[in-house]
């Protein structure tokens, strides 16, 4: 008599390809959510700006109503027809201002080098133009400004008149 050998029943594939994405899922939370379990909460805020600790909360959110959603999963249930669905919508509208935030703040930090360099320039003495050398304002003389032998010549002088022995008219 030959032993009877009961074979298992042969899942489909769906549900296979199924459940090892589910999970992966699960080992990608457990990654994400591993810095947080292993560091006090008080510490971790205490290091952060207001900004990284909203993403913080806000990955602790989407992580845990995830975790729900994989359960509802798991049950037989449609989480799509669950107010799970409308709470990670609402997770999502979230991060994505926080984003816009962070965007906001990295683009304010940037320099604008074309208006650096307006602004270095207008800020600089410039010899006139050429057409206004052969002008003699009564107030003010220019003259080219150079270097010769390490020395600084010609500059804008402003002349002064003097109307008397005491200086006044």
């Amino acid at each position: 008599m030959a032993a009877e050998v009961e074979a298992e029943p042969e899942l489909p594939e769906e549900v296979v390809d199924s459940m090892e994405s589910f999970h992966e899922s699960l080992g990608n939370i457990e990654d994400a959510l591993k810095p947080l379990l292993e560091n006090s909460t008080d510490d971790m805020k205490e290091s952060m700006g207001p900004l990284q600790l909203a993403k913080l909360n806000l990955v602790v959110a989407y992580s845990i109503n995830s975790l729900f959603w994989m359960y509802l999963i798991t049950q037989g249930m449609d989480p799509k027809e669950h107010p799970i669905k409308q709470e990670l919508d609402r997770i999502k509208k979230y991060m994505v201002k926080v984003k816009e935030v962070q965007h906001k703040q990295e683009v304010s930090m940037r320099i604008d080098k074309g208006a650096a360099k307006r602004f270095v320039k207008s800020a600089l003495w410039q010899p006139t133009s050429n057409e206004d050398k052969g002008k003699d304002d009564s107030k003010t003389s220019t003259k080219e400004l150079t270097i010769k032998n390490g020395v600084l010549t010609g500059c804008r002088i402003l002349r002064t008149e003097v109307h008397g022995a005491d200086g006044y008219n």
